[in-house]
């Protein structure tokens, strides 16, 4: 297995200097299928299927079996949904935003492409915009308000969506959506996992 270090801060560091990132990071291994717990391998094996390889931060999460069911089941469930691939990356991208992920922003960014997202909705997702299509921009609009308001909506927020031509299960699909993301956000906020190599091309920070 390899592991994602983080470096111990000295006692007479002075502390405005010390990022929260540097603080508080602590090592986490990043699993190969053969030295992840055996209740985690067939959640790898599920994810070496559908995306071709084992993400570092699914290998990450391999240390907690639990946390990796959960996230291979939601990730799952959500695409049943009523909504399309690239309106699914789009809350993907929106939340992570928001939560500033930067493997995730990277990753669901590569997933939008392969899915066919405009690269101008792409470009300003990025940038934490709103995207042309008026449709993703409800979805959006939502999505974002969920996340900053910590899921207390007003009203007109509600509203405003259902008018745009969605559902009520569609606004709680939002939910389900933000809830997959937050986990790999997460987790790699906790664990500043490597970007896999795959995933580099679409490399971000909060400034891009």
């Amino acid at each position: 297995m390899r592991s994602c270090r983080g470096r111990s801060v000295p006692a007479e560091e002075d502390e405005g200097t010390v990022t929260r990132k540097e603080k508080y990071m602590t090592d986490f291994n990043i699993h190969t299928f053969e030295s992840a717990p055996q209740d985690s391998k067939p959640a790898l094996e599920l994810l070496q299927r559908q995306v071709g390889f084992i993400p570092n931060l699914a290998a990450t999460m391999a240390e907690s079996p639990y946390l990796l069911e959960a996230f291979t089941s939601l990730r799952a469930i959500n695409g049943r949904g009523a909504f399309t691939p690239v309106e699914r990356e789009a809350i993907a991208l929106a939340v992570s935003f928001e939560n500033n992920c930067t493997y995730c922003m990277a990753a669901h960014s590569t997933f939008a492409r392969k899915n066919g997202i405009p690269e101008e909705d792409l470009r300003l997702l990025r940038a934490g915009k709103s995207p042309s299509d008026p449709r993703l921009q409800a979805i959006i609009a939502l999505a974002r308000q969920i996340v900053r308001s910590k899921g207390h909506l007003a009203s007109e927020d509600i509203q405003r969506f259902l008018k745009a031509g969605f559902s009520r299960a569609q606004l709680l699909e939002v939910v389900l959506g933000i809830t997959s993301t937050s986990i790999s956000n997460y987790m790699h906020n906790i664990a500043k996992t490597p970007i896999d190599d795959a995933f580099l091309a679409q490399s971000w920070t909060a400034s891009s």
